[in-house]
């Protein structure tokens, strides 16, 4: 029979402790992390290969798996510190949590939701397995640990979404046919019968609106912040685990071998030692053997009272404390949005009663964080239209319908794209980086995206994809969601073009972003953004150059022989 008393907690991405609603209550709690196999073999895209089939990718590439590992170490490791441990399973959760329920007798099996419709439907999978339909059947607690607000805090009134999305339009009359609440209340319905379970449904969200200032302004209005779950003591973590096999961590190897000796090309296209070249990079990163979680909230601390006031964060070269480097906490949840929403607030109220102001320019941390939700919930909204190639009816409507050039047509020019071979500066030296390190800034990602979907004018979801590979701190609903954002096919009401010659002097007018990842011989800056005037073997832009400049740029080219104001020598740099 079920204990009453006990809980498993399945751990997804919220690989902490603090701040962790999973251990709020008084149970004795075990803990596991799954390793699914499925997550690392290929599997399909949903991107046609024009032979009638689809062409494959992976849901977590050598990076992001690479941290993963540090991570679930470091969980094991604190919950060893408070008497208990972290199981360990490799399989397919669906089993594998039943099984251990049974073998544990446990009464509740406790997890949090995650954006991504595999993950969804996985979820609603095991919660039928455990309340209906499996051999053991146990209480199930779900939650949402990765937003800033909770889901069961918005809105699930459509006409309310409208109301506080735009509070100065006068709202039009309800009309007497069936309106999206009615559609809304079985949902609605099924979170009142079950409190114990937060709903994600695609239902749920129908009413969110599309555009992010919309989002945001109803988030802020109907949601506060909830208070932050104090760190579990010791007397609730379960410490006999004599007859259980608590199982080891797997090896970067041992996980990456099915991508290594897969037959399949990544995308129909990537070169195997691309491949091989991505997965040698992640295993040369050293180990991370620290409690990364206090590491997580040290490092958020510290930013905020020291950089996060000053911090450039438009550079293309954030390194020197010009970016928070929290994407890869949150991705993982070794740091959760709470925690990064009430540092914040906590040094805002030391500074204002030390100086006598409230420190707004420590805000657009926050603004992040309400940002990153608007992707989580229209990823949770989306559901399996996320990864369609027009995922909602986009908020920009060109004049012209897009078109999407053919991949099996244009193989050359993406694959010169992910090799960081365009003859680009900035462009070759952001894929080097993410080929190298997992990361690159927000601002080079962005001159990614636009060059693939803009100019190359190729399937915005071969770059979500590619991306998802080498990512460390890849997250499925900010991925696809700022990709789908910048294609112009989601919910940007601008038609961002970046234009990445100009985009490199503007914010690396130095060249030093650009030499860091490519060699370039001459020593003007020129040279960083043309090297191609200087170096008679540097290869053919895959686009014309022209097309990478702004108006201005371009007339002070034709008019002064250079877009940077003078002759710079990169050699007495620093």
């Amino acid at each position: 029979m079920p204990s009453s008393s006990s809980r498993l907690v399945w751990h997804r991405r919220d690989l902490r402790l603090a701040d962790n609603e999973l251990y709020s209550n008084q149970k004795t709690i075990y803990s596991v992390y799954i390793f699914d196999p499925s997550d690392y073999s290929t599997r399909q895209t949903g991107i046609s290969d024009g032979k009638g089939g689809q062409l494959q990718s992976l849901n977590h590439g050598p990076h992001f798996t690479r941290r993963l590992i540090d991570a679930v170490h470091s969980l094991r490791r604190s919950l060893r510190s408070l008497g208990g441990d972290l199981i360990i399973r490799t399989g397919n959760p669906l089993q594998i949590i039943p099984q251990l329920a049974q073998e544990l007798t446990i009464g509740e099996v406790a997890f949090s939701e995650v954006p991504g419709y595999y993950e969804f439907k996985q979820s609603e999978k095991l919660k039928h397995i455990l309340q209906y339909g499996g051999p053991y059947r146990c209480k199930v607690f779900t939650t949402c640990s990765l937003t800033l607000v909770h889901p069961n805090d918005l809105p699930t009134d459509p006409e309310i979404w409208k109301r506080l999305a735009r509070p100065n339009e006068k709202q039009k009359k309800r009309s007497k046919g069936k309106t999206k609440k009615q559609a809304n209340s079985d949902v609605i319905a099924k979170s009142k019968s079950n409190p114990s379970l937060v709903i994600i449904d695609p239902t749920r969200f129908e009413a969110m609106p599309t555009i992010m200032g919309d989002f945001r302004r109803v988030a802020r209005t109907a949601a506060p912040v909830r208070d932050l779950y104090d760190y579990p003591t010791a007397e609730i973590i379960a410490k006999d685990f004599t007859h259980i096999n608590t199982g080891n961590v797997p090896s970067l190897e041992d996980l990456m071998k099915p991508l290594l000796e897969s037959d399949v090309l990544i995308l129909g296209c990537i070169p195997k030692e691309l491949i091989i070249e991505l997965a040698d990079n992640a295993d040369g990163i050293p180990h991370n053997n620290g409690n990364i979680e206090e590491q997580s909230l040290l490092h958020l601390r510290d930013f905020i009272q020291k950089h996060a006031a000053v911090a450039d964060r438009s550079l293309c070269d954030v390194s020197g404390h010009n970016s928070s480097m929290l994407s890869l906490p949150l991705a993982l949840g070794t740091l959760s949005p709470r925690q990064v929403y009430y540092c914040v607030k906590e040094e805002q109220n030391k500074l204002e009663l030390e100086q006598g102001n409230s420190a707004s320019d420590l805000i657009w941390l926050i603004s992040h964080m309400e940002m990153r939700d608007y992707f989580l919930f229209n990823c949770f909204r989306d559901g399996a239209s996320a990864y369609k190639i027009n995922p909602k009816t986009p908020v920009h409507k060109p004049d012209t319908p897009r078109e999407w050039l053919s991949l099996s047509e244009h193989q050359d020019k993406f694959i010169r794209w992910v090799s960081g071979e365009t003859g680009l500066p900035l462009v070759d030296a952001g894929m080097k980086e993410l080929l190298k390190t997992g990361y690159t800034s927000n601002r080079v990602r962005q001159n990614l995206a636009s060059l693939l979907t803009k100019d190359l004018k190729l399937d915005w979801r071969l770059g979500a994809e590619w991306f998802q590979l080498c990512l460390e701190d890849h997250c499925v609903a900010a991925n696809f969601g700022n990709w789908s954002y910048f294609a112009g096919t989601g919910g940007d009401p601008k038609n961002r073009h970046f234009r990445t010659i100009s985009q490199c002097y503007k914010y690396d007018p130095n060249g030093v972003y650009v030499r860091k990842w490519i060699k370039i011989g001459e020593h003007d800056v020129e040279a960083t953004l043309r090297p191609w005037a200087f170096d008679k073997e540097w290869p053919s832009p895959i686009v014309q150059p022209e097309t990478q400049l702004t108006f201005d740029d371009k007339e002070k080219l034709e008019r002064t022989g250079r877009i940077s104001n003078e002759i710079f020598n990169c050699k007495y740099l620093g």
